[in-house]
């Protein structure tokens, strides 16, 4: 338990045994502890080193026994208390209240740098993924940046997508030239959803039936992220909970890179842009297999669901919808009564599960 303090167990236990006897010499606490007797002057010396030991004078500590060449303690004493010494000095205890209150603060003196320490390595981490980040970048503006070249324009989308905490808005198409600096990182990906990061995955219908897009696909819905298919796409682009957003540029010019956008402005034109692409938008399990159940649902139905899933309340559905509150209300109740559902997270599940969302 005192470990943190500098004293290993074995250490520990000749200390604490010297604290309840401590007219003990060597060989005593070596028989008592079972242990051999240069294990027991080791820890006598690291004692000392920590200052729980001090030394006493020769006429203190008796001279009634055989010095100890090895340690300069007497064989029968730790104490100096009657087993005598005949070196110039014996070893006695420091009351365990200022000896252990001494390394106590040392100790704490010592953490209190060491988190100063971590404290600068952390701004210095910081300021090294900075520019890091920044290689390749054109132009800082704040609000706009510029990355040029498909590393520069990987390393920034690592950085989005590992820094978003609640949000991600993804669209993912081929795009000729740029697509292996855009590549979906599964695993990266994979770990956001894990922290509960909410992942939505727009694809073109094209690439859908990609084999590795497939894998690809099947791996990130397992993780619980929501994926949709359209038929065309205008670019690569990925926002971060609403606050930052990478897009690719012309997927034609000859300089690959990327546009990093923290204008609020901008951002309100391409969270719109995503939710109307979101809403056109198809999911693969409905598209496939469960076609012929989806058709059982009406337009303004599946849109229901769909807008209970992003969180809406009752009364901004309705107003989406173009119904009043008891009528949104009413279809509600009428689908939950359909999938058996007792709550909107089972309605939710339920829809999920036959590809209605």
């Amino acid at each position: 338990m005192l470990r943190v303090l500098g004293l290993d167990a074995g250490t520990e236990s000749v200390y604490r045994l010297m604290l309840e006897h401590p007219s003990w010499g060597v060989d005593a606490l070596a028989e008592a502890l079972g242990a051999p007797r240069p294990d027991v002057l080791t820890a006598l010396d690291r004692l000392a080193d920590l200052a729980l030991l001090r030394a006493a004078a020769d006429a203190d500590a008796g001279t009634d026994s055989e010095a100890d060449s090895d340690s300069g303690t007497d064989s029968d004493s730790g104490s100096g208390s009657g087993s005598g010494s005949h070196g110039p000095t014996a070893l006695r205890l420091v009351p365990p209240q200022a000896g252990l209150a001494a390394l106590l603060a040392r100790r704490e003196e010592e953490l209190r740098r060491t988190q100063l320490e971590v404290d600068a390595t952390r701004a210095a981490v910081a300021d090294l993924l900075a520019d890091y980040t920044a290689l390749g970048r054109e132009s800082a503006t704040g609000a706009v940046e510029r990355f040029t070249g498909p590393d520069a324009v990987r390393r920034c989308l690592e950085h989005l997508t590992l820094h978003a905490a609640a949000d991600l808005r993804v669209f993912a198409p081929t795009g000729a030239g740029e697509s292996a600096a855009w590549e979906l990182d599964v695993p990266l990906y994979e770990d956001r959803l894990a922290q509960g990061v909410r992942v939505r995955v727009l694809q073109l219908d094209s690439t859908a039936g990609s084999p590795e897009r497939r894998r690809a696909m099947r791996r990130l819905a397992r993780a619980g992220a929501e994926i949709r298919t359209v038929p065309s796409l205008p670019l690569h682009m990925s926002i971060a909970d609403g606050e930052s957003a990478l897009l690719s540029t012309s997927a034609h010019t000859t300089r690959q890179g990327a546009v990093l956008i923290r204008e609020p402005s901008a951002l309100v034109g391409l969270h719109a842009l995503f939710s109307h692409l979101w809403d056109e938008g198809t999911s693969p399990a409905a598209a496939a297999g469960d076609a012929g159940e989806a058709a059982d649902y009406s337009a303004q139905e599946r849109a229901l669901l769909r807008f209970l899933a992003d969180g809406l309340t009752d009364e901004a559905v309705a107003r989406k919808l173009g119904i009043s509150l008891r009528s949104e209300r009413r279809m509600i109740s009428g689908l939950s009564e359909r999938f058996g559902a007792h709550s909107r997270f089972q309605l939710g599940l339920q829809a999920a599960q036959r590809g209605l969302l």
